[in-house]
């Protein structure tokens, strides 16, 4: 076992929808993943929408929400629960070809089954799959659960010393606003992540990277995904 391997590993990333393979990639190279779902909801991200793709190109699966302003993700309402049955359709109309489409479709038609007011509740749920199916291990908290009131890099920060992080696993953009003095202070590393798309068979041409996981699991073979989530650091 090597240094790093000895060294407890934390990642925190906003509450998404369908998030993209490296999302979860990311929660696989941790020792502990925090969801910030009580961050404020940005407008046009990807908080409530991301792509998936048919055999004619790819496109947003958008969950339309309430527009108050300054609202926190686990707080944001969805705005029409009748989206979510047509989200299901759109899904089973793009995957019910694919190698694992059977493998997964009782499960996934049970959570678009269910009538969410909050988008971070069907998040949270959709995360739950995908991590068990990816067979995940890393434990997963709430930053709600944390009871920290700082912002920004200062929030990342509180989040890593309450953890007692040693490493702090973070997305390249994150470069544009952490301290990276205050986290050599605390003796807390910063490494990071570049993110990479799986490659794998769909089942059209040609091939489009960067979409939701949803459409890795359903197209991937066994071990082309657990090739992807065997790097570590």
């Amino acid at each position: 076992m090597n240094e790093v391997e000895n060294k407890k590993k934390i990642s925190i990333h906003q509450s998404q929808y369908l998030p993209w393979s490296p999302y979860f990639k990311k929660i696989k190279m941790s020792d502990c993943f925090v969801i910030l779902d009580d961050v404020q909801f940005q407008k046009n991200g990807v908080q409530n929408r991301n792509k998936i793709r048919n055999k004619n190109s790819e496109f947003w699966l958008t969950i339309p929400v309430n527009q108050k302003l300054n609202e926190s993700i686990n707080v944001k309402q969805i705005c029409d629960t009748r989206i979510l049955f047509k989200h299901w359709k759109t899904i089973e109309q793009s995957y019910s070809k694919t190698r694992n489409w059977l493998k997964y479709k009782d499960q996934l038609f049970d959570i678009y089954s269910i009538e969410y007011k909050y988008l971070g509740d069907l998040n949270n749920d959709l995360l739950t799959f995908f991590v068990k199916e990816l067979k995940i291990k890393t434990p997963i908290i709430r930053s709600s659960s944390l009871k920290i009131n700082e912002k920004k890099s200062e929030l990342v920060l509180k989040i890593c010393e309450e953890l007692n992080a040693d490493i702090y696993i973070s997305g390249v953009g994150s470069k544009n606003y952490l301290d990276e003095t205050k986290f050599a202070d605390k003796n807390i590393d910063i490494h990071f992540m570049q993110p990479t798309s799986p490659k794998y068979k769909q089942l059209s041409e040609p091939f489009i990277a960067n979409l939701s996981v949803i459409d890795f699991i359903m197209n991937g073979t066994e071990e082309e995904i657990d090739l992807y989530f065997s790097d570590e650091i």
